[in-house]
């Protein structure tokens, strides 16, 4: 006898493929006495088929005939397609408050030096680059905040093009005041 190979299902759901087993001697053990009976209950035969079925994929019932598919999710529900495009706008909110806040600070920190007369070259240099960069910044908060009144809202939304320059917000003040001692 040859070996054979099992699919062991749940709620129409392959979790495993079993493969054949053979002791010592090369002699094929059958699956009954390698498993509980609830167990081999639960599994298909599938040596034949082609292609051979995969773990994750759905087994299906349809008069006695079980046919396997690779798992397709189902589309999501509008609640769910709501709750994800909402979840994406809030990081973007944050990311540009955050954004708008450390590029407002910076710009006041090189301001003060100028004022003061001691800011390097570097420093007035800099000041336009983040000025150009908060203005940016601005504009992409703006719109975002134009989102759910659009008229695809929730479904089909236009995102607005996120900044690609900006502060380094990954620095944090504790960072900065562990490198400093």
């Amino acid at each position: 006898m040859s070996g054979r190979i099992y699919a062991y299902v749940v709620n129409g759901l392959i979790h495993e493929i079993i493969q054949p087993f053979f002791d010592n001697e090369g002699i094929y053990v059958p699956i009954e006495e390698r498993f509980m009976a609830e167990f081999v209950a639960m599994m298909h035969e599938v040596t034949d088929l082609n292609p051979m079925p995969l773990a994750g994929w759905t087994a299906t019932e349809v008069g006695g005939v079980w046919t396997y598919a690779p798992y397709v999710a189902p589309p999501p529900t509008p609640e769910e397609v709501l709750a994800s495009q909402s979840l994406k706008l809030q990081q973007a909110i944050q990311l540009a408050a955050a954004q708008k806040t450390a590029l407002t600070e910076r710009i006041s920190q090189i301001n003060d030096a100028i004022d003061f007369g001691d800011a390097t070259p570097a420093e007035e240099e800099e000041l336009p680059v983040r000025t150009s960069q908060l203005t940016a910044w601005k504009r992409y908060a703006t719109l975002l905040g134009r989102v759910t009144a659009q008229s695809g809202w929730y479904e089909t939304v236009v995102w607005p093009v996120q900044p690609a320059e900006g502060m380094d917000l990954t620095v944090s003040a504790v960072a900065k005041t562990v490198q400093a001692s």
